[in-house]
């Protein structure tokens, strides 16, 4: 009985463990500490040598979400999943984004130019470390979202 039991553990754990589950829960993470706007943790979770597609780094990721999100008095993200998948070793997940919530005039832009996008944004994720749960966010692209190059000017 217990090593059935264990067996079971033991299959369920490798399971658990497998990027396919990892990601989501790394992405959900991420997307709540937004939510919280704590971007010290943000930070935390993007990998030292981030660049986007508009050319930003994560210094500058934090500094402009600090100043978008920021001005949010209510901030919800729902997302609605569109895929994952691995490429050349790095794991995409597609997710198409909402953003709910009141605030400044920066704020509600943000909102309504986010929510007016049809395609996802597509995360790329990877593995910082030998631990199966320790994710870092490596770049963002989402093909309709124009921001000027280096993000300044937001």
């Amino acid at each position: 009985m217990i090593g059935a039991a264990s067996g079971a553990a033991a299959i369920w754990l490798c399971w658990w463990l497998q990027p396919e589950r990892q990601i989501p829960r790394a992405q959900s993470r991420f997307l709540s500490i937004i939510e919280r706007r704590d971007f010290d943790a943000v930070a935390g979770m993007i990998a030292a040598d981030y660049r986007d597609r508009w050319q930003q780094d994560r210094r500058a990721v934090v500094r402009h979400g600090r100043e978008v999100f920021g001005e949010f008095v209510t901030l919800s993200i729902s997302c609605e999943p569109r895929g994952l998948r691995m490429v050349s070793g790095a794991w995409l997940l597609s997710e198409k984004l909402t953003l709910g919530g009141i605030g400044g005039p920066l704020a509600m832009a943000a909102r309504e130019t986010v929510n007016a996008l049809h395609s996802p944004f597509v995360m790329e994720w990877r593995r910082r470390s030998w631990k199966p749960w320790d994710w870092e966010l490596k770049s963002i692209t989402q093909p309709e979202l124009e921001l000027p190059e280096g993000g300044e000017g937001l």
